[in-house]
């Protein structure tokens, strides 16, 4: 074999190599950019669900919060003249943990196996990774409410309830467990009582206070979630 032959029959086998490595290597990233895209619409899907909820929850505590000032800054021939629905939304109002619950599936799996760098958009990982961070923040305030709120219970029993409505009670949250039948409406005198009540009142006051603690993790939490989303539509 002359050398010239030899140099180019082992230049022949090393461009073959180098080939048959590069198509691993593209095979390789193309199969990582399908799994990419599989995982980037699962959590499209992960954060639609979150963003609505959050949106949800936002509205159920807003929408609480100003009822509760309605029913203070009334008068009492307002309160006299109200229907029962909007007495009973008074009582419903008063203190009701009710709180965020992520689907996070996609993302702790992704995070749990070490491999969120198949998500080749570092601002999407840095904006998942902030997003649980805001959710681990939020955890504090929401426990301060639900705390607010068995003491708020026990003080309507004191006061002479408990009150609740069926119908408000799914109109408000969107549930369709209902409660009892057996418990009363609220009165417009209860809402009177109520409302003379210093102590029932100031937990009232308390439990608003912390639920607007917990509405700003919301705004922060709804912020992110519309963050990610965000940035999944400019990775696909």
């Amino acid at each position: 074999m002359t050398v010239k032959r030899f140099f180019l029959e082992g230049g022949v086998i090393v461009i073959s190599i180098l080939l048959a490595f590069g198509i691993d290597a593209m095979w390789d990233e193309y199969q990582e950019r399908i799994e990419e895209e599989e995982i980037l619409a699962a959590l499209q899907t992960e954060f639609e669900t979150n963003l609505s909820e959050i949106e949800t929850v936002i509205d159920f505590h807003s929408r609480a919060r100003d009822t509760i000032d309605e029913m203070v800054s009334g008068t009492e021939e307002e309160i006299r003249a109200l229907g029962q629905q909007r007495r009973s939304e008074y009582v419903v109002a008063m203190c009701n943990p009710w709180s965020f619950y992520p689907v996070l599936g996609t993302t702790q799996a992704l995070i749990g196996a070490g491999e969120l760098d198949i998500l080749e958009n570092r601002r999407l990982r840095v904006a998942l990774t902030t997003f649980l961070f805001l959710v681990e923040d939020s955890i504090e305030d929401i426990e301060y409410v639900g705390r607010d709120a068995e003491r708020v219970w026990v003080a309507e029993i004191e006061a002479g309830g408990p009150w609740t409505d069926r119908d408000v009670e799914i109109g408000m949250s969107g549930m369709v467990v209902k409660a009892p039948e057996f418990l009363p409406k609220a009165s417009a005198d209860d809402v009177l009582r109520i409302r003379g009540d210093k102590t029932l009142m100031g937990l009232v006051a308390r439990c608003q206070i912390n639920v607007g603690y917990y509405l700003v993790e919301l705004y922060r939490l709804q912020e992110g979630a519309a963050r990610v989303l965000q940035l999944i539509g400019e990775s696909r």
